[in-house]
């Protein structure tokens, strides 16, 4: 648990991170006698809000509207690879398309990290890598979890396959970089 205090004048609100190993133990602590005695201890919690974010990537995988909402939040290693799937191309892309500008190491490093990680949130993730790994990510309840796992990795495996290839042509076919 991490509790981070308001600043006075400028945040009066506290905000207070747990981070539980299970949604389970969530849903426990959620429901808990304790945790309702706290919050009817007073007027200190009567505004209280909860938030939660399923998974360390936060909006990435989001799907909401998209009838997931009652499947599990994806795994750790599966996240990874999505993010692996669209951060590959959005990083080669970026520096493709700076380099031209000969910037300083650094330089090109901050803000290529900055263009990617717009890019990535509100391009790459919500258009190219939850549509292509949606059903992998969160599959439907009925669906057998080894046809899932094998689709869903082959998937993987053929968008990078495709993502190597372009990128190898690109850079060493076509333009030769430096």
């Amino acid at each position: 648990m991490r509790e981070l205090a308001g600043l006075a004048g400028l945040q009066e609100e506290w905000t207070t991170l747990y981070r539980y190993d299970s949604a389970e133990h969530l849903d426990a602590w959620l429901t808990s006698p304790e945790r309702q005695r706290i919050l009817a201890e007073g007027e200190k919690f009567s505004d209280f809000k909860l938030h939660t974010i399923d998974n360390s990537f936060g909006s990435w995988f989001a799907f909401e509207g998209n009838g997931k909402e009652a499947a599990p939040p994806p795994s750790e290693t599966r996240t990874s690879l999505a993010v692996w799937v669209g951060l590959y191309p959005t990083v080669v892309l970026l520096t493709l398309a700076l380099f031209p500008l000969h910037m300083p190491l650094w330089i090109g490093l901050l803000v290529g990290n900055l263009l990617s990680s717009f890019i990535m949130s509100f391009l790459t993730m919500p258009y190219y890598v939850n549509p292509l790994l949606g059903r992998w990510l969160r599959p439907p309840p009925d669906e057998p979890a080894t046809r899932n796992r094998l689709r869903g990795l082959g998937v993987v495996v053929v968008a990078m396959t495709f993502w190597a290839a372009v990128f190898y042509l690109v850079t060493v076919q076509f333009w030769t970089l430096p």
